[in-house]
C-alpha cells in the first residue's frame, strides 16, 4: 500500500508512506449511505510531516486503485513516542473521512418540497448545488424519490444519505465523482461449503416474526371534501365555514424582490443563453428569458403565482406561467402572454383573444390562481427487500378537476390610490387533466423587453369560492390579500368579503375546501397470521408504527408504508457478521463495500437468507494488501429495514382510515368525488352532479346525521343509493348536510375513502 497527502498548496502529493507505523497499520470504516473513515498512525518528527485539517489523504492499493480517498478531519494529533539519536519522535494519528466532506463544506438551501423526481436526480440537484465540479455520471435513477424536503442549513452528506436510504440504494462519493446505484446490484454468497470459509468467524443472530399486521399512522392529512352552499341575505359580508379547514395559512415556495446584483441561486436558474440584468427597480431581460424556480411545484391546494412590478417595453413572452414538458408556449399550463402590447392569457399552450392593451407608462400585476381539490397530488414512496426501484409501493394519485383564475392589475406610479384597485379576472375556466408537478416560471420569452419587481409562489390547503347572481352562472371568486385587489380571504374559520364584493341578495354561493384529520392505515397478513396460529395462539401479531422517513403525507402513504414494512417484518428477521482476509473473501472478491447483498448459506447453523452489507472495517495486519482482515456487518431488512424509518407508536385517537388485506390490488379502491356539486337548490329544488359516471354495478351512496354506516348492512341514516350521474335529493327546508360516497360492484361494495360532504345553509 501506499500513503500520501496532498496539502492542496500546488506541491501535489506527499508519499509518507515510510512513515507509518509498522505496529498500528491503517484501519478503514465504511457505512451505509456515510462517509467512510480512516486512521493511520505515522511515527516521525513533527518536522517530517506537513499536513493540516482540510489535506487530502489516500491510501493506495498494491496494484494503484484506492482503498480510500478523503480528507483530513482534524489536524494531525501528535503524541510522544520517544527518542531517536538524539531527536524527539512522535506517533502521530491522522483521521479522515471521505470526499463527501468536499460536499458538506457549503450548507445547502432550502428546498420546501422536491418533488416529481427520481432519487439520482435529486441527488445530482443537490451535488449541483453543493459543489458543481463533481462528476455525476456514475449516479442512476434507481427509483421514484417522492417528495423531499431539505432544511437551510443541512449538509449534503445527511440529505443525500436520506435520500438513497428511502430509495434503498448506496451512495458514495470518490475520485471527486458521485456515484449512486441500488442496495443488491452487486450480489455474493457466502457458504460454509466454500474452501476457504471460517466458521469460527461467523457470528449470526435471528429474529423471529416481528408483525402480520401494522398501522401506520403520520401527521395531518386533508380528509373530507367540503361543499358549504349558502344563498345570501345582501347584509353579510362574512361566512362561517361548518368544519375546520385544512391547512388554511399560505405556505410560500419562493419569494423575491430582485434587489441584488446577481440572480440568487439558492431560488432560480436561468434556462436562457442570455444572462439577466438588475436594475433598481427588478430583474429585466432584452430578448430571450428564461427565469425559473430551480424546483417544481406540487400542483395541489390552492396555488398563487404572483408577478408585481413589470415595466414592458416590447416583444412577446409569457409571465407567471407554470409548464409541463418544456418550456415553449405550447407548454404552457397557464400564464399571461404579452405580445405586441397586447395581454392574453394562455391555457393549456393556446393563448386566448387579446383583453387589454398595454399602457407602456403604467406598472402591472399578473396572478395565476390555481386549486386542485387534492393537497397532495403525488404519492411518498417505499421501498423494500421485495418491492423497490420501479416496483416500490405507492398509493394511487387522487382524481379531481383543477380551478384557475388568471387576474391582471394595472398600478399608476404617479397615483398611490390606484393600489388599492381589485384585480380584474381576464380568465375563469378550469383544466381536467393537470400534471401533479410543474415548472414555475416567472418570466420565459424568446424576445421580450420587460422588468419584472417581484415574484412570490404560495400553496395552502384546497380552499376555492364561487358564486351566482340572480340568474346568472357560477363564477369564481379572488381570493388572497384583499389589499392587493382581491375579493375575499379566509381568516379563523371565516370567509370574508370586500365591500365592493360582497354577495347581494339571493346571490348563491359554493366554498370548497377540506377538512384535516390524522393520517393513518393499517395492512394485514391473515396468511402470516394462519401459519403461527395454534390452540392457544390467534396468530395475529400487531404492530402500531410511527413512520418519519418518508413521512407519510396521507392515509393512503400510510397504508402503502404499512405494506412495505409488512413485506419485511413478516419474515425471519438475520443479522449477523463475518471476518476473514483478503484471500478469502466470498466469490474471490477483491473488496467489499456496504449495499452489497450476501446470500448466507450456514447449514450447520440451519440459515440460508439474504442479508445486506451495512459496515466494513479493513484493518491491515501490515502495509501490504494481502494482510487486509475485513470485519464484515451485514442484516436483512428484516432485522434492519433500510429504506424506512419509523419508531413504534401509540396514539389515543387511532382509527384507521384505510384498511386492507396485504395483496390485494388497491388501485382498484373506488375514487372520491371532489368533483360533485349542486347543479340546483332553491326553495323546491335539490339536483346534484357527481362528477363522474357511476362505475357499472355500483353508485353513489347518501347519508345524513354524520359520516358513517357506510355499507349495505345499515339504512338507519341512508338518503339513498343512485346509479346515474345526476341525481335529485329531498328538501326539508331547514339546514342540512348530505353525505356521499362512491361505492362499486364488490360484494360487500368498497367505498371511496373519503366522503364530499355537501352543507345546504340556509
Amino acid at each position: 500500500m501506499r500513503l500520501t497527502i496532498d496539502n492542496l498548496d500546488g506541491a501535489g502529493e506527499r508519499d509518507y508512506t515510510a512513515l507509518l507505523d509498522a505496529e498500528t497499520p491503517p484501519k478503514i470504516v465504511r457505512k451505509l449511505n456515510q462517509p467512510p473513515e480512516i486512521q493511520a498512525w505515522l511515527v516521525c518528527r513533527l518536522s517530517d510531516i506537513a499536513a493540516g485539517s482540510g489535506s487530502k489523504v489516500r491510501l493506495y492499493r498494491d496494484s494503484g486503485a484506492l482503498w480510500f480517498g478523503g480528507y483530513l478531519l482534524d489536524p494531525p494529533q501528535e503524541a510522544f513516542a520517544g527518542t531517536a539519536m538524539g531527536m524527539p519522535v512522535f506517533q502521530v494519528l491522522l483521521h479522515g473521512t471521505g470526499e463527501m466532506a468536499a460536499l458538506d463544506r457549503e450548507v445547502l438551501s432550502w428546498h420546501p418540497a422536491m418533488g416529481g423526481y427520481t432519487a439520482g436526480e435529486v441527488i445530482s440537484k443537490l451535488a449541483l448545488d453543493a459543489d458543481a465540479s463533481f462528476g455525476l455520471s456514475a449516479v442512476q435513477d434507481v427509483g421514484a424519490a417522492g417528495t423531499v424536503s431539505v432544511e437551510t442549513g443541512e449538509r449534503w452528506s445527511s440529505a443525500a444519505a436520506q435520500v438513497a436510504q428511502r430509495a434503498r440504494a448506496a451512495l458514495s462519493a470518490e475520485n471527486h465523482a458521485v456515484a449512486l446505484q441500488s442496495v443488491g446490484d452487486v450480489a455474493r454468497t457466502l457458504s460454509d461449503q466454500d474452501s476457504g470459509f471460517l466458521p469460527e468467524a461467523l457470528q449470526l443472530s435471528g429474529t423471529g416474526v416481528v408483525a402480520n399486521e401494522i398501522t401506520v399512522f403520520g401527521g395531518p392529512e386533508a380528509t373530507s371534501h367540503m361543499r358549504d352552499c349558502y344563498t345570501a341575505f345582501g347584509t353579510s359580508r362574512s361566512f362561517y365555514l361548518s368544519e375546520t379547514v385544512y391547512h388554511q395559512n399560505a405556505q410560500v415556495q419562493v419569494e423575491d424582490d430582485f434587489n441584488t446584483a446577481v440572480l440568487d441561486a439558492t431560488k432560480w436558474m436561468n434556462d436562457a443563453a442570455t444572462a439577466l440584468s438588475f436594475t433598481p427597480s427588478g430583474v429585466a431581460c432584452d430578448g430571450e428569458a428564461g427565469l425559473r424556480y430551480r424546483d417544481r411545484l406540487e400542483l395541489g391546494g390552492l396555488i398563487t403565482l404572483e408577478q408585481t412590478g413589470i415595466l414592458y417595453e416590447s416583444g412577446e413572452g409569457i409571465l407567471g406561467g407554470l409548464y409541463d414538458g418544456g418550456f415553449g408556449a405550447n407548454f404552457c399550463i397557464a400564464g399571461v402572454q404579452l405580445s405586441s402590447g397586447q395581454i392574453q392569457p394562455v391555457i393549456d399552450g393556446v393563448a386566448g383573444a387579446a383583453v387589454a392593451t398595454v399602457n407602456p407608462n403604467m406598472l402591472y400585476e399578473f396572478r395565476t390562481i390555481l386549486c386542485h381539490p387534492e393537497a397532495v397530488r403525488s404519492p411518498q414512496v417505499y421501498a423494500s427487500s421485495v418491492n423497490h426501484g420501479a416496483s416500490a409501493r405507492a398509493a394511487q394519485v387522487g382524481p379531481g378537476t383543477a380551478h384557475v383564475v388568471l387576474t391582471m392589475r394595472m398600478i399608476d406610479p404617479a397615483d398611490a390610490s390606484t393600489t388599492s384597485l381589485p384585480q380584474i379576472v381576464i380568465y375563469d375556466g378550469s383544466l381536467p387533466q393537470l400534471p401533479a408537478y410543474a415548472d414555475y416560471v416567472p418570466m420565459w420569452a424568446q424576445n421580450l423587453s420587460c422588468t419584472l419587481g417581484h415574484a412570490r409562489a404560495a400553496k395552502q390547503g384546497p380552499f376555492w369560492v364561487r358564486t351566482a347572481g340572480p340568474g346568472q352562472p357560477f363564477r369564481s371568486r379572488v381570493i388572497g390579500d384583499t389589499a392587493a385587489g382581491a375579493e375575499c380571504y379566509l381568516a379563523f374559520g371565516t370567509l370574508y368579503f370586500t365591500a365592493a364584493s360582497a354577495p347581494v341578495f339571493n346571490e348563491q354561493l359554493e366554498i370548497a375546501y377540506r377538512t384535516p384529520d390524522l393520517a393513518c392505515g393499517k395492512v394485514t397478513d391473515s396468511q402470516s397470521s394462519a401459519l403461527l396460529a395454534n390452540s392457544e395462539d390467534s396468530g395475529r401479531r400487531a404492530m402500531v408504527a410511527h413512520v418519519t422517513s418518508p413521512a407519510p403525507r396521507t392515509s393512503l402513504d400510510c397504508e402503502q408504508a404499512a405494506s412495505a414494512l409488512l413485506d419485511d417484518l413478516a419474515q425471519a428477521g438475520w443479522s449477523g457478521a463475518y471476518k476473514t482476509w483478503l484471500e478469502t473473501l466470498p466469490d474471490g472478491a477483491a473488496d467489499v463495500a456496504p449495499g452489497e447483498e450476501w446470500g448466507i448459506v450456514a447449514g450447520a447453523w440451519n440459515v440460508s437468507c439474504t442479508a445486506v452489507v451495512r459496515e466494513v472495517e479493513i484493518a491491515f495486519e501490515s502495509i501490504a494488501d494481502a494482510h487486509a482482515i475485513f470485519h464484515v456487518r451485514f442484516a436483512n431488512d428484516a432485522a434492519q429495514p433500510i429504506a424506512i424509518r419509523y419508531q413504534p407508536g401509540e396514539h389515543s385517537a387511532l382509527v384507521a382510515r384505510v384498511s386492507s388485506e396485504m395483496g390485494d390490488d388497491l388501485s382498484s379502491r373506488p375514487d372520491d368525488l371532489p368533483d360533485l356539486h349542486f347543479t340546483q337548490w332553491n326553495a323546491s329544488t335539490l339536483v346534484l352532479d357527481a362528477g363522474v359516471a357511476p362505475i357499472s354495478g355500483g353508485g353513489f351512496e347518501v347519508r345524513v346525521g354524520g359520516d358513517w354506516g357506510w355499507g349495505t348492512e345499515l339504512n338507519q341514516n341512508l338518503v339513498g343509493r343512485f346509479t346515474t350521474q345526476s341525481f335529485s335529493l329531498p328538501y326539508t327546508g331547514v339546514r342540512q348536510a348530505f353525505y356521499i360516497r362512491q361505492f362499486d360492484a364488490s360484494s360487500p361494495p368498497r367505498y371511496s375513502t373519503f366522503s364530499i360532504v355537501l352543507n345546504l345553509v340556509v
